[in-house]
């Protein structure tokens, strides 16, 4: 069946928000994540000592681009840049996927129409997700946890059946809490790289409740912990036997309301005021589950493309292959068993320099030394043969000239540093530092630094309260100083980033400083 344009729009639109749910795209995470792994030689009866080569994993980075868009350069020493002789898809790479998708099986649920046919459709996506070697296992929770397929090759996902094998009772039983557990559980003896969970239901536990779970937390540390990544699709229906109130009566013929009594008007508010209640706080109790990656899905036509949408995240990573020397153009780097700084460029862009060990140790054919070493070693014995030439043509020595001072070398220029200006006599720390929200519903607007301890989080009590599920309550803090700004993380789940690098102790704070907490992007402002 061809999809129409609504649906594809639908996708596109899943796609985005996965893509900024999941942490896999946006501002936040514009500079991708990087791992180098460099490889041993794999000599052959043409090239017995060939050199070792360089496999880097591209996390949440530009994707489409051909092997040409990518060189490597060593920045501590001047080499020639490298080029990418291949680009590999997560699909073919080696990172398999360990998936649970757990689905919300009482048949009050899943006897919605055109539901089943939906959720099946997306686990026959799912079944292509990953790489060889990776599994899968779906697991239906009703009045218990039944596993509806066992711990196996992925692509079984496309032959799964969901239809309920009991018909609808007058009120529906939801174990999804034991449910959760049960996948975790799964997830732990899946022996794969990379583990997901996919999670499709109303979010309801049991009857439901009007105040937080207090499990969901525990289930988020542990998720979290695991590095596992996690969605829930929620689509809440409104049926009685489900926690829906009755509907008031109406006319069959006519399908006009009857009269009813006050009393009974009451009771009917009454319970959908409460149904209403129990079907947020299941919601927030999954968002805190899968920290905030939840879509709600209205229809039951959105739940395909929101599985689409999951898919397509999952493939936020490729491996782009590096050779450790080229011959022809001489690039290469060092490859002594030392750490040495790699920069990875992707079309046309430098990310951050990361070191990495250069192992196992090799050289160019010819010798067991490197093929800059006989550079300098070749330019060492033209200085000597000039030095031996100029010592026998040289002439009568004439009287040495006077000594000359050489000036100092010149300095890196330094870093603005923020000073402070007194507005007036009485003022002893003026306001002179903000940081302006470059992301997210507060983008643009500023927040001054206050003297002494400025907060930042989530807590009401923060000088700085930022809604970002990602943050801790009481996440970072900035100190002014009579000597400056101070930026410090206060033991945060996530931590704190300057620049894209992870503060480990308190670090000063210049002007247009980058500070990333959670998914939010401060920019840091100060006058000179």
């Amino acid at each position: 069946m061809n999809p129409t344009p609504s649906s594809r729009l639908a996708a596109l639109a899943a796609v985005a928000w996965l893509a900024v749910g999941l942490g896999l795209a946006g501002a936040a995470s514009a500079a991708p994540e990087l791992k180098f792994e460099p490889r041993p030689p794999a000599p052959t009866d043409k090239d017995p000592a060939p050199p070792p080569s360089l496999v880097v994993t591209v996390i949440g980075g530009p994707g489409g681009l051909a092997a040409d868009a990518f060189t490597l350069r060593q920045t501590d020493a001047k080499l020639p840049a490298i080029k990418a002789t291949g680009v590999t898809r997560y699909v073919e790479g080696p990172e398999p996927l360990g998936l649970v998708v757990v689905v919300e099986g009482d048949a009050n649920y899943l006897g919605a129409p055109g539901l089943v046919a939906a959720i099946e459709s997306g686990l026959g996506q799912l079944a292509t997700a990953g790489p060889p070697g990776s599994q899968a296992t779906v697991l239906v929770y009703g009045a218990g946890v039944e596993v509806r397929a066992p711990v196996g090759p992925l692509d079984q996902l496309g032959a799964v059946k969901l239809a309920p094998k009991d018909p609808p009772g007058p009120k529906a039983a939801r174990a999804l809490g034991p449910a959760l557990a049960q996948a975790i559980a799964a997830l732990d003896q899946m022996k794969t790289p990379r583990k997901a969970l996919l999670v499709i239901g109303d979010g309801v536990d049991g009857d439901g409740a009007t105040s937080a779970s207090a499990g969901a937390r525990t289930l988020a540390a542990q998720l979290t912990d695991k590095q596992i990544v996690t969605l829930a699709i929620v689509l809440q229906l409104d049926k009685p036997a489900l926690g829906a109130p009755e509907p008031l009566p109406v006319d069959p013929e006519t399908g006009m309301d009857l009269p009813v009594t006050p009393a009974q008007q009451q009771a009917y508010d009454t319970g959908r005021s409460t149904w209403k209640r129990i079907k947020d706080q299941a919601a927030d109790d999954l968002k805190v589950v899968t920290r905030d990656n939840l879509q709600r899905a209205t229809t039951v036509r959105a739940v395909e493309p929101a599985i689409t949408g999951f898919v397509s995240a999952l493939d936020d990573r490729y491996y782009v292959t590096f050779p450790g020397f080229d011959l022809k153009t001489k690039a290469g780097l060092t490859w002594d068993g030392k750490e040495h700084p790699l920069m990875l460029r992707i079309d046309g862009n430098d990310t951050v320099a990361v070191g990495v060990t250069l192992a196992p140790s090799w050289s160019p054919p010819g010798g067991g030394t490197a093929w800059w070493v006989f550079v300098l070693i070749a330019g060492g014995v033209v200085a000597v043969g000039g030095v031996i030439i100029a010592v026998v043509k040289k002439p009568k020595p004439l009287p040495p000239p006077p000594p000359v001072v050489a000036p100092p070398p010149p300095q890196p220029p330094q870093r603005q540093k923020t000073m402070f200006q007194g507005m007036d006599s009485d003022s002893v720390f003026p306001v002179v530092g903000w940081v302006v929200f470059m992301n997210g519903p507060k983008r643009l607007k500023f927040h001054k630094i206050k003297q002494g301890v400025t907060k930042i989080g989530t807590g009401a009590t923060s000088d700085v309260v930022i809604d970002d599920g990602f943050m801790s309550t009481d996440h970072a803090m900035i100190v002014m100083t009579p000597e400056g700004f101070w930026l410090q993380d206060n033991n945060s789940t996530n931590g704190t980033f300057l620049n894209d690098n992870k503060l480990a102790q308190k670090q000063e704070l210049y002007d247009n400083d980058l500070i990333l907490v959670g998914k939010t992007v401060l920019k840091f402002k100060s006058t000179i």
